[in-house]
């Protein structure tokens, strides 16, 4: 074992616990009839990150799986809150559901944060298309997203979109990016980010390659204060243009309410977003 599986080992396992019972939750009682279940067996494993200090949301994440199905199947990890800064922190926790994943074998683990909102159209068929969609993934895949704020993005497939993207509420991961997390700390000075997303663990997957999506998505935010970012009005002045979602103080409404129209918006211009990429491919290989 390297000192990153090392250092993740030492995690509190008392952090992590299953989705809390429902008496009236149709799957936790078996109640739920077989051809209107949603199966979600073709995960390895799943997660919800939630802070010890947000009861509020774990709550609403945890009534959230009982509706969709996921309760009988998630562990939530329940990390106290970092004490410089919240996408440290965020950072360092999907790394340690990541490792506990790993230790476990999960070939497939869908990692999720405690904003998660599945859409109310979920259906017994969208879930095998979602498994097909997954089985028909490349070799080398390393994330596929269920809600993100795609940056680019083209489709590879009428329901899979080869993408780069924001946003880590919601996405299956390959035992490839297993690795990739345990091997980069946040301070990891190899790790590339897209200035566009930001300085968080998304802009580090958003520069990765292997990335793809469900189309169209399934998951999208909720609109709760995140404790990643605290917006300042004297910064105000001096924010850029690229960091009017990320640093206002809207961010969790405009986040909620723009992922789908934007979503639908790059698929729309994905043609010029793949010619556009082919060029730049051949000029740098001409240069």
């Amino acid at each position: 074992m390297n000192a990153c599986h090392e250092e993740l080992t030492r995690v509190d396992t008392a952090m992590f616990h299953p989705c809390p019972p429902d008496p009236s939750c149709p799957y936790c009682t078996g109640r739920i009839a077989a051809e209107q279940a949603l199966d979600w067996s073709f995960l390895g494993s799943a997660y919800c990150i939630s802070l010890k200090n947000r009861e509020d949301r774990a709550v609403k994440a945890a009534r959230e799986f009982h509706r969709v199905g996921l309760c009988q199947r998630v562990i939530f990890y329940r990390p106290d809150k970092h004490p410089v800064k919240g996408i440290i922190g965020s950072w360092e926790s999907h790394r340690a559901v990541g490792e506990h994943a790993r230790r476990h074998g999960s070939e497939t683990t869908l990692i999720m944060e405690d904003d998660v909102l599945f859409t109310k159209h979920l259906r017994p068929a969208k879930m095998r298309a979602l498994n097909r969609a997954l089985a028909g993934l490349p070799a080398d895949w390393m994330i596929f997203f269920l809600g993100h704020w795609p940056v680019w993005a083209y489709p590879v497939r009428y329901n899979v979109l080869r993408t780069s993207s924001a946003c880590a509420h919601a996405y299956i991961v390959s035992p490839r990016l297993l690795e990739w997390l345990c091997d980069h700390p946040w301070d990891s000075p190899d790790v590339s980010k897209s200035r566009l997303v930001g300085k968080g663990l998304d802009s580090a997957y958003a520069r990765l390659p292997g990335t793809y999506a469900l189309f169209p998505m399934i998951a999208t935010q909720s609109v709760s204060k995140s404790d990643n970012f605290n917006f300042s009005r004297k910064k105000k002045s001096r924010r850029r243009l690229r960091h009017l979602v990320t640093h206002s103080r809207h961010r969790e409404l405009l986040l909620s309410k723009l992922m789908r129209p934007t979503e639908i918006i790059v698929v729309i211009l994905s043609p010029a977003i793949y010619i556009g990429r082919m060029f730049f491919r051949l000029k740098s290989r001409i240069l």
